[in-house]
Order: structure tokens, then C-alpha cells, then sequence
């Protein structure tokens, strides 16, 4: 009996090894992602100025908008003109075109073996409200993200991270900019960096975050590149670990890639 039980004990032990070994390589070979940051502004693109062009309403008695886009030399006339390309305005968040996406970094246990993990999402919708100080006081500059939207490559990761977040309780997360600097006399073809500030509303906890702008300017569009960081348990977020097989950082990097259209 004894015999027996050791036995049955020993093939219990090795089956659980072979599991959590089976279970590692499928992370590696099947789940293992690496991403990286995006570094700048993306380039407005053709199908951004498709959609722009689907979308726009010309208000009544308006001359047709022009089939090119302005010069860059053409718009930094306009701002010496008026002070600046920007003043005054509103920006909408062009939706299906722009992006937010999250970096997690994960790791297989026990080895040194990492990995970047990234879910996006192109759900999203906002607008800025710029004068040549800052914000405009008199309207929210605000942006929302549907987080239910949001995907990897992987459906068991996209399982843990909607679980963690809680996204049927907590479907969106909304940022509300409170301050802005670094505002350019006028943006132009190449980054300008700015930092916005404000309060981010996740997993329904308010907490003050700070990104790091790149923007640049095509036309009557802007190209926005957004970078946050912040540690799960800064909103009371539960890391989405698998117990004994992959561990994930405590650091959370947000990026989003936001294409803004004067409205």
C-alpha cells in the first residue's frame, strides 16, 4: 500500500511538473508578444482624411472644402496671421481612425524570460479645447476609451485583463485635462512635445496623471501621441497573473494615438 501510494504520489508530482511546463512553453511559443512603445506621431494617413472627408458637414452657404491638403507653408501663414494655427478652436477625436493600447510586461516564472504584451482598442471619442494659454476654461477637454473593446492577440489574456478590470462594472476610462504646457506658438510638421494633466477615471478611481504629448500638424489635423504610466494597484486594479506559470509587472504603460480634426 505504501508502495503504492508513493507511487501514485510521485506521478501526481511529475504530472503537475509536466503541466506547469506545458503550460510555460504555451505562453512562450503561443502567447509571448514583444511590443514596444510608440516613439513619435504617427503620419496622417489617407484613410484618416477618408474618414474625415465622410464625416464633415459643411455649414450652410460654405464654399466646398479643397481636395489638397494645406502646405505646411500655407498653415504657418494662417498663424502668423492669427498668432497661432491652434487659438480658439476645438479639436473631435477622428473615431474608428484614432487608438489607445496598453503595455504590460509579463514574465515566465522562474526564468528570465520576458515579454510586452499590448491590447488596443479603436473605440474612442473626445475633443480639445486649446487658446493660446492653454485650455479653455470654458469647455472640458476630455477623451474616453471603451475598455470592453479592448484585444491582444490572445483571447485567454484578453479574459484576465477584462477580468482585472472589471470591464462589465467598468466598461470606459475617461481622462479630463485640468492643465497644458509646452504649447507651441504653432504646431508644425515635426513633434512638439507637451505635457497634459489632469484626472483619469479608472476602474472608478479618480487619480491625477500626468502625459506626455507629441503633436504635429497636417493641415486642419492634428496627430496626437499620448504616453501615461501608472501601477495596477494606483486604482485598485488586481495584477492578471497566472499563479505559478507568468507573473506581470505592477507597471502599466498607456499610450494612445489620437487623430483631432478642427470642428
Amino acid at each position: 500500500m505504501k508502495f503504492l501510494f508513493g507511487g501514485l504520489l510521485g506521478r501526481l508530482l511529475s504530472f503537475a511538473v509536466v503541466a506547469v511546463i506545458a503550460a510555460g512553453a504555451g505562453w512562450y511559443f503561443f502567447i509571448r508578444e514583444d511590443n514596444e512603445a510608440q516613439k513619435s506621431a504617427a503620419d496622417v494617413t489617407d484613410e484618416v482624411r477618408d474618414a474625415v472627408s465622410q464625416t464633415a458637414t459643411p455649414s450652410p452657404g460654405a464654399s466646398p472644402a479643397s481636395s489638397e491638403t494645406p502646405t505646411a507653408g500655407a498653415t504657418g501663414a494662417a498663424a502668423t496671421e492669427g498668432g497661432s494655427n491652434y487659438a480658439g478652436k476645438a479639436y473631435r477625436v477622428i473615431e474608428g481612425q484614432s487608438e489607445a493600447w496598453y503595455l504590460a510586461d509579463e514574465k515566465l516564472a522562474r526564468l528570465p524570460t520576458g515579454s510586452t504584451a499590448k491590447g488596443t482598442t479603436n473605440k474612442i471619442t473626445g475633443e480639445f479645447h486649446l487658446t493660446e494659454d492653454g485650455l479653455d476654461p470654458s469647455k472640458p477637454t476630455t477623451f474616453t476609451v471603451d475598455l470592453t473593446s479592448i484585444t491582444s492577440d490572445n483571447s485567454r489574456r484578453d479574459e484576465r485583463m477584462h477580468g482585472a478590470l472589471e470591464t462589465s462594472k467598468y466598461p470606459t476610462t475617461t481622462f479630463t485635462a485640468s492643465g497644458i504646457s509646452g504649447l507651441p506658438a504653432e504646431f508644425g510638421t515635426a513633434d512638439t512635445v507637451l505635457q497634459l494633466t489632469g484626472t483619469l477615471d479608472l476602474h472608478g478611481v479618480q487619480k491625477e496623471v500626468t502625459w506626455e504629448l507629441k503633436v504635429k500638424r497636417d493641415g486642419d489635423i492634428l496627430s496626437v501621441l499620448g504616453t501615461t504610466a501608472f501601477k495596477y494597484a494606483d486604482f485598485n486594479i488586481t495584477k492578471p497573473d497566472i499563479a505559478g506559470v507568468v507573473s506581470v509587472d505592477e507597471n502599466v504603460t498607456l499610450q494612445v494615438q489620437l487623430f483631432v480634426q478642427e470642428s
